[in-house]
């Protein structure tokens, strides 16, 4: 009974902190889930033997059994922990289908009377559908589904960008027949054309109900079925599908008239890959949850009072005192299974009913449907589910400081080559400080930039006449060189230049400077599998910086400040040969050069934001996706919208 309490108490957790694990990149949390995610299926496949080897029988034995394959089905919000479990989706399917045979087994073998079977047969049926709602999703996500999927969108898409390309226009969407959702019915009619098949951005634009232009004045709905579909752009990428240039310059078009909107299609892709959502919007799936909920409260009431016999009633348990009978007990292990199931349920129905696929969906409807055109009780219900939105992103930037963490050292009693084969490992030097929110100013810094690449053709040491000065500091071997000395040259120039007057300009420029700064050497000692260098060399490389920060500038005890002082006393032979000296070279040359102490922190934040920007372009889809689950990172962001508007990387290049 212990072990089914805490199977029930991993389907609270699971489901609790799958709504919000992308707002939450803790790593022990993150580890919990992880415990949780793995170990479950053991312990529900153990238990469901002790179920059978018990030496009495109950007629709660395959309510527990039925239960147990539920929490099998796992929480809407949490079907895979990381990217490499989707790929697993048949592998979960047998495991799931020999679990589902076991408990029809001990349904079969403990029920006698009618009501009984009738009520065993009925949670068979729904922990069968739970289940296969999660093999359903799993299946979804995984790259061959992917590559069926989208190859129809994807054929549609690629001559999409000749279709009244000379009447297309980004602030009606007219000519941009991208596409929003399949209308299901006509999806495979081959008496209509495909552009009659899909709902399309031009449709919902052009849509004249009282709902989109009347009840959407800041456009958030339409912007939604914009991130949709931009959203199956990224999942063409997943498939493997490339669109032709011409196609992602009309992107790119609609991409320059977006660039200050806020776009979600991210989201889109972790409940994709992660979450049930996608699979539980048809009315097959929305009736088997209100089922489940119904025979959750009766299947137990119905063996309580149903069964003539029960040869555990009167079984007293030694261990838990006299008095305590083993029905006892099993009425309450019964209740906290229940209790768990049914607020797992309610919580991730309503979560459902008001996510942004739901939303798509009814906005979809509404469009494609014109009693719901017409229909003022619709167009209210509509508008009011859609008034409820869950910021899936907490819009945080991780940051780290070489010059602040060089001298930590890991616990070794948690980071060892025991442990190694079990959880992720920190090294010396790499600890995290406090994150900081995504600023307004550095996102319209990112934009103004990229805005500027696409017109002009230009990076920021060109667009301030100092590419002579300073284009030595950007051609060194490695990105991740580059990043890690002009992060401690920006170190110490906070240090020595702090900005003295209250100007905004200043301030905006001092602030996204130093805060990019941060977040791309924490993607250095974090996440190096997200920029260009090879992520083993990109840890060597870190790794060399944080020796040579230690012979240098000493232990721990150090002040910022005497760090500084020691940093300017290295001579000149040893900055040539260290990063951390190119880095203080580079720092004192700002400084000593720039006369007006005020561009030091215009030319840094606008170093720091083209170096986001070139950062950002990868072919490798699955990395980005891997840390989604973790909370994701700011630098997906920028590379889903560099996508769109086809900025690549020559692999084939030298850095």
């Amino acid at each position: 009974m212990a072990l089914l309490a805490i199977a029930a108490s991993m389907l609270v957790f699971l489901g609790v902190f799958g709504l919000f694990r992308r707002r939450c990149g803790n790593r022990t949390l993150s580890l919990v889930a992880f415990c949780a995610y793995n170990l479950s299926p053991a312990i529900i496949a153990y238990t469901l033997g002790l179920i059978q080897s018990a030496p009495f029988s109950s007629l709660y034995f395959p309510v527990w059994a039925a239960y147990l394959v539920v929490v099998l089905g796992s929480a809407d919000s949490y079907t895979a922990h990381s990217i490499e479990d989707i790929e697993q989706w048949k592998s979960f399917n047998l495991y799931s289908a020999a679990k589902c045979f076991m408990t029809s087994w001990m349904i079969a073998s403990y029920t006698t009377d009618s009501m009984s079977i009738l009520c065993a047969v009925f949670l068979f049926v729904i922990l069968f559908a739970k289940v296969d709602g999660r093999a359903r999703a799993l299946m979804l996500a995984s790259n061959s589904e992917m590559e069926k999927k989208f190859k129809l969108p994807a054929d549609y898409m690629r001559d999409e960008h000749d279709r009244n390309s000379s009447r297309e226009d980004p602030a009606t969407m007219r000519g941009y027949k991208y596409l929003v959702r399949s209308t299901e019915d006509d999806e495979d009619d081959p008496q209509k054309s495909v552009e009659d098949r899909f709902i399309t951005l031009e449709k919902v634009w052009e849509c004249e109900g009282k709902l989109l232009k009347e009840g959407d004045p800041n456009g958030r709905l339409k912007d939604l079925c914009l991130s949709f579909s931009l959203f199956k752009f990224i999942c063409m990428k997943f498939a493997g599908y490339s669109l032709p240039q011409e196609a992602h310059n009309k992107l790119q078009r609609l991409i320059k008239h977006m660039l200050s909107k806020e776009n979600v299609e991210l989201a889109f892709l972790f409940d994709l890959l992660y979450t049930k959502y996608p699979v539980n919007l048809d009315l097959y799936r929305s009736f088997c949850r209100f089922l489940l909920l119904a025979i959750v409260v009766a299947a137990p009431l119905i063996a309580k009072f149903s069964g003539k016999h029960d040869s555990c009633d009167w079984l007293i348990l030694s261990d838990v005192g006299p008095n305590v009978s083993c029905n006892g007990l099993a009425n309450f292990v019964t209740i906290f299974l229940m209790m768990s199931i049914l607020v797992i349920e309610f919580v991730n129905f309503c979560i459902m009913i008001f996510s942004k696929w739901a939303k798509v969906t009814y906005i979809c409807k509404y469009v494609q449907n014109d009693w719901w055109l017409t229909n003022r009780c619709s167009e209210k219900l509509i508008e009011i589910m859609c008034r409820v939105w869950l910021q899936p992103w907490g819009r945080q930037l991780r940051q780290y400081s070489l010059l602040q963490a060089y001298s930590y050292s890991p616990w070794k009693c948690i980071n060892n080559r025991f442990t190694a084969a079990y959880f992720d490992q920190e090294g010396d030097g790499q600890k995290q400080i406090a994150p900081i929110n995504l600023s307004k100013q550095a996102k319209e810094a990112i934009a103004q930039s990229l805005m500027k690449y696409l017109e002009e053709g230009q990076v920021s040491l060109r667009r301030n006449d100092l590419s002579n000065k300073f284009s030595e500091a950007c051609n060194l071997e490695t990105t991740t060189h580059v990043i890690m000395v002009w992060h401690i040259a920006t170190t110490s120039c906070e240090h020595e230049v702090p900005f003295a007057q209250p100007l905004q300009d200043q301030t905006d420029n001092f602030d996204i400077a130093t805060k990019l700064s941060q977040y791309l050497a924490y993607l250095v000692a974090y996440a190096p599998r997200l920029l260009p260098s090879h992520p083993c060399r990109t840890e060597y490389i870190f790794g060399s910086a944080v020796s040579e920060a230690r012979e240098i500038l000493g232990g721990s005890f150090v002040s910022m400040e005497e760090r500084i002082r020691k940093l300017k006393e290295i001579d000149n032979e040893q900055c040539s040969e260290t990063i951390v000296g190119r880095g203080t070279q580079l720092g004192m040359k700002l400084v000593n050069e720039l006369e007006d102490k005020e561009q030091i922190w215009k030319v840094l934040a606008d170093f720091w934001v083209d170096m986001i920007l070139y950062v950002a372009p990868s072919n490798n889809t699955a990395v980005h996706a891997k840390y989604l689950t973790t909370g994701g990172e700011f630098v997906t962001h920028v590379w889903a919208l560099v996508s769109h508007v086809g900025i690549t990387r020559d692999p084939r290049d030298r850095e």
